[in-house]
């Protein structure tokens, strides 16, 4: 909560709201600059007004931060990343796109975006079913929330279980928990791809994130921790089932993973 803090109080005094230090404590500066931004409902909690300001500032640079409703999920999330970037460097993050390798498609998913994609999954949202986990999973954005289930397309939900249960096996529920592989951004989420105008994988629920704060959007190899070699037989467990990561494929956005190809 700390570094939100801080960048309110950065945003606030780009706005020339706020003039105190940027200290990532909520004092009366804090308070009264924000209380002067119109947009945000004074009469919601702090932490409300402090999530609907920094969604507010997020649409104002082109990133979508979704409803301004002042509630953290996923979309939230991603779009407060990128906001940081934009802070930190002064344009948006670029868009990754390094060498492409061949990626096996043992279950036939189909390309993503294509006739067969929207034949084969259907309209957006649809076909939606609940699946139970094989370990406890700790949302990315609040790793005190757990949960043992998720949604996901029907079509991909046997997949995504032997999968998940493989993982299990071979790591174990303590190395799991070590390589963060239960930090767990999402599945079915309806939004436009990250800086793109395509609806993302993840609005037809055939697509899941993890680790997302060690494996950031335009994080490569070198920084991105599910490049480790630790996590060789995570993604062999993926590809498997012939779903792909984009790092491996792509070289950005680790934390990604779809049943669909390239």
């Amino acid at each position: 909560m700390k570094k939100r803090i801080k960048t309110v109080q950065q945003l606030l005094k780009a706005k020339g709201l706020y003039n105190g230090t940027i200290d990532g404590i909520i004092g009366p500066k804090t308070m009264t600059g924000l209380s002067k931004v119109k947009e945000v409902d004074t009469r919601l909690p702090l932490t409300r007004q402090i999530t609907m300001f920094i969604q507010i500032s997020a649409n104002e640079r082109g990133i979508d931060a979704g409803p301004v409703d002042g509630l953290w999920g996923q979309q939230t999330n991603a779009a407060y990343e990128m906001l940081v970037y934009y802070l930190e460097h002064g344009v948006l993050p670029p868009s990754w796109r390094p060498e492409e390798r061949q990626i096996s498609n043992p279950n036939n998913w189909p390309v993503q975006n294509s006739p067969e994609f929207h034949e084969f999954y259907g309209e957006r949202c649809s076909q939606l079913i609940t699946v139970d986990l094989p370990y406890t999973m700790k949302l990315c954005w609040d790793l005190r929330t757990r949960t043992r289930r998720t949604s996901c397309h029907a079509k991909v939900a046997d997949s995504l279980c032997r999968i998940l249960y493989k993982v299990k096996d071979i790591y174990g529920e303590e190395e799991i928990s070590r390589l963060h592989l239960d930090h767990y951004g999402g599945c079915h989420n309806e939004r436009k791809m990250r800086n793109g105008n395509l609806w993302s994988m993840h609005s037809w629920g055939i697509a899941l994130d993890f680790d997302t704060r060690r494996n950031q959007l335009s994080w490569g190899r070198d920084r991105a921790a599910f490049a480790h070699p630790d996590y060789e037989d995570w993604w062999k467990c993926w590809e498997e089932e012939g779903w792909i990561s984009l790092g491996r494929a792509r070289n950005f956005d680790w934390m990604h993973v779809q049943a669909a190809n390239l």
